[in-house]
């Protein structure tokens, strides 16, 4: 056959498959146009591999929890100072959330009093933290980082004398520890305390306009208290960074005290009813027992006492970026939901498939779907050990001290490696959704708006990684002088040994299944990495270090990825031995096996480049991934339905539980149109252009 015709009829029959009634059609003339989705998503269900019910249990952590759950929920949607009152959440105005945001607060400071079940009370707080996340960050400021920093850092006098009020809201505290020209380099914060012996008292002041606190949640418009990290001055000597409580605002009248000036930060990207500030203090007096003084202190006679340990001054820090797990838990929680049950619902191609059966869609999808729940069991973990070492700072300060060092490396890498994966899958959800999900009806795009500081608020994740980083290579240093290293970077003792092998002993697919298997190529990626990290800064000398640390500084992130990822599988692993004897413990291992193999994936690059992995053994590991999420895909709704979050708190027409997403996510746009008549602005510069005479239309009209 002439080529030209085979090329003339292959046009053809394109354009013959192009007018051809498509699949989505015929589906719509077989159910007499009735929605498919509610179908779609019940099928899902039926063929789920376990109990949904089981594996919320683990979630929550019992079926108390999940029916106090249950419980706050209602509360929130049948009360009228909890719920939205009318319209839609992303239609408020920044003053009309801020209202709401406080009302919420206000009412549920009035349950808290009320409700004598504890479960309830915290699953209240958890439910209103699903469905605002300004109402999350304005309770977080208050009940974490003021009252964190007020146990941390003061006596148990002070705690007396302040934490009732903190408890009761008779006091509002906020956090002041970044500044305009300052954030994570906390050494270079210009803010002052100067002690003035003649009264007794520190003088706080905001020295230069790069010393306002910048960025201070609840200054703008609420906090009647801040806790303010101040550079100690005492007799002309700086004596490095302490914490001060300062008051902001009259409690009865809401405004500022004499000497203090607090203004609003102005719109954000999200959190609108969060009201972020900035603060200047201008010789601000407050008495000595103000400075926080459990570590270090100002004695009445005027004899300043310095703190053991300069990293004490950042304890307050380790358990505000743990809670990056479960703020993390919050969001993709509700994300991946929503695009999820999209893609279930959602069918298009050539035989009309389910979007989510597509592989390049359940390849971007599953891992998110498993990593949240790595970060729910890991979270337990974490807290569990932070609540022991806090619990040292109030009864041995020895073990604090040797505790401390560890928590604030793991808490450091975690933030920065864990945080920048939850913003890839927050991407690679709205991705999924298609151009539905850039409707702020559809939430995800207001959920990356809330998860967007993250990454560099509470410390910028490329700073904290690096953070890191030098408590892996300076611990190291130590195992290689001798002394035993413990915590997470305990496996730097055998180093030698480690490093022994230069190659995996990786023979058969199956070994990638395995949780050891994984963890010792982490292991050794870790120790390669760091060793001759440590080998390039100690050759470069104190004279060339900080040359030699920015000329590998990409390098030394990497080395912290790595580590944070294997003692996150270490600690899921950990978390999920207790779950053995429960139903679902088969799927919480499948899950844990494929974010075991991302990880390696992840770092292939790592373990080609050193030679510990072939080609072969990458393609097996990219090949299992794969298989992975294709298996997972199966129970992709079941695996988010067990979140139970109501519709009405996921806020997205397209995530609708039922399926029938389509009438809902029209329902809610035609709502929020006000109005069917031209817009005021139509008449006042649409309507001259459209009424514009022609040229020579002067000529038609004359009279003459």
């Amino acid at each position: 056959m002439d080529p030209n015709s085979t090329t003339a009829m292959a046009r053809l029959h394109a354009v013959q498959n192009h007018l051809s009634i498509q699949p989505c059609f015929q589906r719509h003339a077989i159910h007499n146009d009735k929605p498919t989705g509610p179908a779609d998503l019940a099928r899902e269900r039926a063929n789920a591999s376990f109990k949904v019910e089981d594996m919320t249990e683990v979630i929550l952590r019992g079926k108390e929890n999940v029916e106090a759950l249950s419980l706050a929920y209602q509360m929130i949607q049948r009360d009228p100072d909890l719920r939205m009152r009318e319209g839609h959440h992303y239609d408020l105005t920044r003053a009309e959330d801020r209202e709401q945001t406080m009302r919420q607060i206000a009412r549920t400071i009035e349950l808290k009093k009320q409700i004598k079940d504890p479960r309830l009370r915290q699953a209240l707080f958890m439910a209103m933290a699903f469905y605002s996340e300004s109402y999350s960050m304005r309770m977080y400021v208050h009940d974490m980082l003021f009252k964190q920093a007020l146990m941390l850092f003061g006596t148990s006098e002070q705690q007396d004398k302040w934490m009732d009020d903190i408890e009761n809201w008779r006091v509002i505290g906020c956090f002041a520890m970044t500044e305009l020209g300052h954030s994570s380099n906390l050494r270079g914060l210009e803010t002052t305390s100067t002690y003035d012996r003649a009264t007794n008292e520190f003088v706080i002041h905001s020295p230069t306009l790069t010393a306002t606190k910048w960025w201070i949640g609840m200054s703008g418009e609420t906090a009647t208290h801040t806790v303010a990290i101040c550079q100690t001055v005492v007799d002309g000597e700086n004596h490095g960074i302490n914490w001060f409580i300062v008051p902001l605002r009259d409690p009865k009248t809401g405004r500022l005290l004499p000497g203090v000036t607090c203004g609003d930060i102005g719109h954000k990207s999200s959190r609108q009813g969060l009201d972020n500030g900035w603060i200047q203090f201008t010789s601000v007096r407050i008495p000595r027992e103000n400075m926080l003084m459990k570590w270090a202190s100002m004695s009445p006679e005027g004899e300043f006492t310095p703190s053991p340990n300069p990293i004490l001054s950042y304890a307050t820090l380790i358990p505000e970026r743990f809670t990056i797990l479960s703020g993390s838990q919050v969001v993709l929680a509700q994300t991946l939901t929503i695009a999820v049950r999209y893609g279930a619902v959602r069918r298009q191609g050539n035989h009309d498939e389910q979007i989510l059966d597509y592989q390049t869609h359940y390849t971007s999808l599953m891992p998110g779907v498993a990593f949240i729940y790595m970060l729910n069991i890991v979270d337990r973990e974490l807290f569990d050990k932070w609540d022991e070492v806090a619990e040292f700072a109030q009864t041995d300060a020895g073990a604090f001290m040797r505790e401390i060092p560890d928590q604030h490396g793991v808490s450091a890498g975690f933030k920065g490696a864990l945080a920048w994966y939850v913003t890839d899958i927050l991407e690679s959800c709205r991705r999924a959704c298609g151009g539905h999900a850039y409707s702020a009806y559809n939430s995800i795009a207001g959920l990356i708006g809330d998860y967007g500081v993250v990454t560099t608020g509470g410390g910028d994740n490329v700073v904290l990684m690096q953070q890191s980083a030098r408590y892996l290579i300076t611990t190291l240093k130590w195992a290689q002088e001798g002394q035993e290293v413990v915590g997470s970077v305990s496996y730097f003792n055998d180093y030698k040994k480690i490093l022994s092998n230069p190659k995996t002993s990786f023979q058969d697919p199956r070994d990638l299944l395995s949780h050891e298997f994984v963890i010792d190529a982490l292991t050794w990626a870790c120790a390669k990495k760091a060793t001759d990290l440590a080998a390039i800064l100690a050759e470069a000398g104190k004279s060339n270090f900080d040359q030699a640390w920015n000329a590998n500084q990409t390098e030394l992130v990497r080395l912290a990825d790595v580590h944070a990822w294997r003692y996150f599988l270490i600690l899921y692993q950990r978390g999920i031995d207790r779950e053995k004897h429960t139903p679902v413990y088969g799927m919480l291992r499948k899950m844990g096996q494929l974010m075991s193999t991302f990880a390696l994936r992840k770092h292939l690059d790592l373990f080609l480049e050193e030679g510990y992995f072939d080609g072969n053994h990458a393609k097996h590991v990219r090949q299992l991934f794969l298989d992975q999420c294709k298996d997972l895909r199966q129970d992709a709704v079941p695996l988010v339905d067990a979140w139970v979050i109501p519709d009405y708190v996921i806020k997205a027409p397209i995530g609708k539980y039922d399926g029938n997403i389509y009438p809902a996510y029209f329902g809610t746009v035609n709502a929020a149109q006000k109005s069917f008549e031209p817009p005021a602005y139509w008449h006042k510069y649409a309507a001259p252009l459209l009424n514009a005479p022609r040229p020579g239309d002067e000529k038609k009209g004359c009279k003459c």
